[in-house]
């Protein structure tokens, strides 16, 4: 079956080839715009009645004057462009969220973090891959703009991520900027108890990650070497979507 949209949008293109009844002359010719208005008004009954325009269109249908057809037309475009009316006939919810919560709203699916020396032969790529699924990243290469206080919204973007993508190397080792996101994301996962850290081992050993980030290393981690960026996109949106289907 059709949805509203579409049925809307199917009398809005029909009226285009008819002729207003008021530039014909005998009964015969005004059918097509007669048919036109009958289907309207079924369309008014199935889904209009609600609208503002609701009762202006009933009227226009009761009496059917000489200048009804333009009327209805006129209406139905103007319902046509109320999006908020559509989508709800459509069965688009949406959802309204109170400004002190906006602010809890994820802007970004995940924060890729990593050390600048491993941008060349994985990061860069990894963003590639998760880019060509749509994911919504933030990337300090292409999420920091000129004039950016990049400190802050570098720590901005870690509190408005869904997940992070810990790239550890040993480029990432003992670095301000690397092991200050680490510590951002980590307090966020034990104060939200929701998993937000996916590890990724880059060069490096499970021991080696053990000794240096002993908190890090009882999270599952994937090992660079045994995945290509494509399959590491696709193991991400997989989280992502159960993270949306939960909510």
């Amino acid at each position: 079956m059709a949805t509203f949209e579409e049925q809307l949008d199917s009398l809005l293109e029909r009226a285009k080839s008819i002729v207003p009844p008021n530039k014909l002359k005998t009964a015969a010719e005004k059918q097509p715009a007669d048919k036109w208005m009958n289907d309207v008004e079924i369309f008014y009954n199935n889904y209009l009645k609600d609208h503002t325009l609701g009762r202006r269109i009933n009227t226009i249908l009761f009496h059917r004057s000489t200048g009804a057809f333009e009327e209805l037309v006129s209406c139905l475009e103007s319902i046509r462009e109320d999006d908020a009316f559509v989508n709800e006939k459509n069965g688009v919810s949406t959802v309204n969220i109170p400004k002190y919560r906006a602010k809890d709203v994820p802007e970004y699916d995940v924060f890729i973090s990593h050390a600048s020396k491993d941008k060349a032969d994985l990061v860069e790529e990894l963003y590639q891959s998760l880019n060509k699924l749509g994911v919504v990243i933030f990337y300090d290469k292409e999420s920091l703009e000129w004039g950016d206080h990049w400190k802050d919204r570098i720590l901005n973007g870690t509190k408005k991520a869904e997940f992070a993508i810990i790239v550890i190397s040993e480029n990432f080792f003992d670095r301000e900027w690397t092991e200050r996101e680490l510590s951002e994301f980590l307090n966020r996962q034990n104060r939200n108890g929701q998993k937000l850290i996916l590890p990724i081992l880059h060069n490096i050993t499970v021991s080696q990650l053990q000794e240096k980030y002993p908190s890090v290393a009882d999270l599952q981690a994937i090992d660079s070497s045994k995945y290509n960026c494509d399959q590491i996109a696709l193991l991400f949106a997989r989280q992502l979507i159960k993270r949306l289907k939960s909510d």
